[in-house]
């Protein structure tokens, strides 16, 4: 019997779906870790997701001799594995998921299953694992050109992605957050340029800590970081932000 909010799939067809739902139920973002083997599988779901908008990062581990989908058509970035070390692993908004062997998608023949789960908090720590490890053991064969502005987001790494991008194509931009002061819990909102940002999710790496993902606002009262759910070290936590070019 399932628990609550965990649903667990045994055969391939059943992870197949349910994988292919998560990317459609996409609003925000998605995160995917297959075998090169694999990605074809998903990827009308992909093209889809790139289509409405949705940032999605791929990384895809292993070799194949069949042809696979063209990175531009199916993701924000692709990170490459030579080997299938990489647990299968999906988020979408980071807010559900779905975990387990990756053998589950290669193999027909044998137990292995994956396990979905409407879980923010799982979904939080999985997306986490995700960038913190896997992404950064991965080479970048793929990254897209910054995409139109204003674009507002909930979810702060990729605000940090597509500021990174910006800023790398020499794109001024500027942001308007609603923050939460991580001193005294006040709740506010700020707006100014955004003059750096610190980050491993795109070449060239800002930062080599994997967990630092903050941007550097300047702002009428001077300069301010602002970091993710559970920021410490810099002065504001984001819950919402947007971005803007400057120069529009």
């Amino acid at each position: 019997m399932a628990q609550q909010g965990l649903e667990t799939y045994r055969t391939r067809p059943a992870v197949i779906d349910a994988v292919r739902s998560l990317i459609d139920g996409a609003d925000e973002s998605v995160t995917l870790a297959v075998p090169k083997s694999a990605l074809v599988t998903f990827a009308p779901q992909l093209r889809a997701a790139i289509e409405r908008d949705v940032l999605v990062l791929v990384l895809v581990h292993g070799e194949t001799s069949a042809s696979i989908p063209a990175y531009d058509d199916i993701a924000t970035a692709v990170r490459t594995i030579g080997h299938g070390i990489t647990p299968l692993l999906v988020t979408a908004d980071v807010k559900r998921g779905l975990t387990g062997h990756v053998r589950v998608l290669t193999q027909s023949d044998g137990d292995y299953r994956a396990t979905r789960f409407d879980n923010e908090n799982l979904a939080h720590d999985e997306f986490t694992m995700f960038l913190g490890t896997h992404w950064l053991m991965g080479t970048e064969r793929y990254v897209a050109s910054v995409g139109s502005f204003p674009q507002t987001f909930s979810a702060f790494e990729f605000a940090v992605l597509t500021a990174a991008l910006a800023l790398r194509d020499e794109i001024p931009i500027t942001a308007t957050a609603q923050v939460v002061s991580t001193a005294d819990r006040t709740e506010t909102t700020i707006s100014g340029r955004v003059v750096n940002v610190r980050q491993s999710l795109v070449y060239p790496a800002s930062s080599s800590n994997p967990a630092e993902r903050s941007l550097t606002v300047e702002t009428d009262d001077g300069r301010v970081t602002v970091g993710g759910s559970g920021a410490t070290k810099e002065r504001y936590e984001c819950r919402e932000i947007t971005l803007y070019r400057a120069d529009n």
